[in-house]
């Protein structure tokens, strides 16, 4: 299991549904889509649907370029993050 967390969105993906999402993410239309959706009330104009059929992801281009860098590589590509490179308030006990 893979799982990814962003903004207030938590994604648990088997690693065929992760390719699956890599996929429709890297070739989803995003100018087709804002220009599809330009007189809509909402903010976010670039819908990402999920299996259940009363729920659509909603995200702005940015968001979706945020989610790109996030899953541009594969899973088996991913590095740990070497402690200094992680800016967080760490105690060590």
């Amino acid at each position: 299991m893979y799982q990814l967390l962003y903004n207030n969105l938590n994604f648990n993906f088997t690693e065929a549904e992760f390719e699956s999402f890599h996929k429709y993410l890297f070739n989803l239309e995003v100018d087709y889509w804002e220009e599809e959706y330009r007189y809509s009330i909402y903010d976010k104009r670039i819908p990402i649907p999920t299996i259940q059929s009363n729920l659509l992801i909603l995200l702005n281009k940015q968001e979706v370029l945020e989610l790109k860098s996030l899953v541009k590589l594969r899973p088996h590509e991913y590095k740990l993050l070497p402690i200094h490179d992680i800016h967080y308030k760490l105690f060590s006990n």
